[in-house]
């Protein structure tokens, strides 16, 4: 028989911590309630890292300004896992036994946010992945996590089903995809969902992760003659493909992951991303008709001086999904606010929002194309 590890420190100096987790120690105490957020603070995707701060910030702002969390204060406790699993990992341990966080809410890529996910489901803490999408974050009976993005085998069939709707001409694909669970994930949902409309992969190419030359790949794409082409890539990677397909004077169709769609993104690609379409988790562009979107953009700008990205959203959904199940556990025990989460039913800033029994969100997908540089609703 072995110990849990949370457990096995309990029985020492994490004791007191466990003891104020009863509900009447929870009542008469004052200590902040402790919630992780972790992402890519630096490294190339720290744009993403900086949107799940801010957001998380910005929420816990207005309710700590409100008088807190069952009469206590929200301490955030940030952390920098550098879009690398191993990191993750370390900022998970860390969360779980020397900060004593509640929950944790985090992180953007896959490999980060499974590698984190591991450690939870070890120390049992709750966990809200904000952008990982690969399906297996979810698929392994990992209690413990649940997620805020729509995962990938969902945004690759919506994005399957606009495309035969929209363009039902289009049959044959360029794929090409960051070699890891994100980019694989996307090309086996693809090749899976297109068949049902008799689509077809007319080539596989991949690149690994930080690679600045694609043009070896988007040759030996051009030389199978696609009627369109598919790239499953974060925002760095996808503005340097995208500028080098300008660059051959290769003019088609072109698909995009969710991982583009970041302001950092057309920062980066400028005109060489206009035409683009890719499904997003949010867009100011796809959400008039969400009055919580709207209130939702209003408080970011007045906040930031800026509109939301995808992240940003994905993050306030999470903060405020976290915040109402402590609030319904009316605890800081972490089974029981895991418990609560479960009962979810949250009108968020990307529509209703309840968790299905993997810890997926019920949510429809957003369809973004780029025109002029700027997000454009590709569903309209």
């Amino acid at each position: 028989m072995t110990m849990n590890r949370r457990k096995f420190i309990g029985a020492g100096a994490g004791a007191a911590t466990l003891a104020w987790s009863t509900p009447a120690a929870w009542a008469q105490s004052r200590a902040p309630v402790k919630i992780g957020a972790f992402g890519p603070m630096s490294g190339n995707a720290a744009a993403q890292g900086q949107s799940i701060r801010e957001s998380v910030e910005m929420a816990v702002n207005l309710k700590n300004s409100a008088g807190g969390l069952l009469g206590r204060p929200i301490e955030v406790v940030i952390g920098d896992d550098a879009g690398k699993p191993e990191e993750a990992a370390v900022v998970a341990r860390r969360f779980a036994t020397r900060d004593q966080v509640t929950l944790a809410i985090g992180s953007v890529s896959s490999p980060a946010s499974l590698a984190a996910a591991q450690v939870f489901r070890e120390e049992e803490v709750p966990q809200i992945v904000v952008s990982g999408t690969a399906q297996r974050i979810t698929t392994q009976g990992n209690e413990w996590v649940f997620r805020s993005a729509v995962p990938d085998r969902k945004l690759v069939g919506d994005m399957v089903d606009f495309i035969n709707e929209k363009m039902p001409k289009l049959k044959r694909f360029g794929f090409l995809y960051v070699n890891d669970d994100f980019g694989k994930g996307g090309f086996d949902a693809f090749a899976e969902g297109a068949k049902k409309y008799g689509m077809s992969v007319t080539s596989e190419e991949r690149y690994s992760r930080g690679d600045l030359d694609f043009t070896g790949q988007l040759t030996r794409i051009r030389s199978t003659n696609p009627d369109a082409l598919v790239e499953w890539s974060r925002y760095t990677e996808g503005a340097l493909i995208h500028r080098q397909i300008k660059q051959m004077g290769w003019d088609l169709p072109r698909f995009g992951s969710d991982g583009i769609a970041a302001p950092a993104f057309l920062d980066l690609a400028k005109d060489a991303a206009n035409g683009v379409i890719y499904p997003t988790h949010f867009s100011p562009a796809t959400s008039s008709n969400l009055p919580t979107a709207q209130a939702f953009i209003a408080l970011m700008r007045k906040t930031y001086n800026k509109p939301p990205d995808y992240v940003h959203a994905q993050a306030f959904d999470a903060i405020n999904i976290a915040i109402a199940a402590i609030e319904r556990a009316n605890s800081g025990d972490r089974t029981a606010v895991r418990n609560a989460m479960r009962q979810t039913d949250h009108q968020s800033v990307r529509g209703p929002f309840k968790f299905d029994q993997k810890g997926d969100p019920t949510l429809v997908t957003h369809m973004v194309r780029i025109v002029d540089v700027k997000e454009t609703d590709a569903r309209s």
